[in-house]
């Protein structure tokens, strides 16, 4: 379901232009129809549970941040800026943590007919339609998309992120807890302070 920037504004508490902002950063998916934007009830849902201050973490921070939720060690950085992350980490909200990590790396995406059997079974919850979630981490969207033969869709039922990292469990957790229904996004969130928990 789409909706115009100004009843997302009301749904997020925030002004009609921090909506426009968070479009033209790629936070929110949307698009323009007769001259007007519209975004994504499912984008809007997820930019309500993801939210933080300052810049996104560049790609390499993300690998790091993923790596040391999944394993509690990475090679992406070292040592004083890995133990500051590591603090960090520990208690960061998952609301911040989606914020930084899924950034403008998310792109939704619907099947088709064609779809059919090439989509790989991967990670799997539920939407807050009821509808299945479908969670791929690859390097490159636009390449997978087109092997799955998806079409792109602000309300798809597939989320791509575009982020390299061996970590994809995490991250497959941080896009449910944002994308998720409540029961699939609460037990996400379960799995996401479980790894926290393990970093002290």
């Amino acid at each position: 379901m789409e909706t115009a920037t100004r009843t997302a504004a009301s749904q997020l508490g925030v002004s009609q232009r921090q909506v426009q902002r968070m479009v033209r950063a790629g936070r929110l998916a949307h698009r323009d129809v007769a001259g007007r934007t519209v975004v994504s009830g499912r984008a809007v849902l997820a930019a309500g549970r993801s939210r933080g201050r300052g810049r996104s973490w560049d790609e390499q921070t993300v690998r790091a941040a993923c790596d040391l939720l999944d394993s509690g060690s990475t090679s992406a950085i070292s040592g004083s800026q890995r133990s500051r992350l590591r603090a960090r980490l520990r208690d960061l909200s998952a609301a911040e943590l989606a914020y930084h990590v899924l950034g403008s790396r998310v792109s939704l995406w619907r099947s088709t007919a064609a779809s059919g059997d090439t989509i790989a079974e991967g990670d799997q919850s539920l939407t807050s339609t009821g509808a299945t979630l479908r969670v791929a981490v690859t390097p490159d969207a636009n390449t997978l998309a087109r092997q799955w033969r998806l079409i792109e869709d602000v309300d798809g039922e597939t989320v791509l992120v575009e982020l390299e990292t061996s970590a994809g469990a995490v991250v497959s957790d941080i896009v449910v807890y944002a994308y998720g229904d409540q029961r699939s996004s609460s037990a996400a969130l379960e799995r996401l302070r479980e790894r926290q928990e393990k970093l002290r």
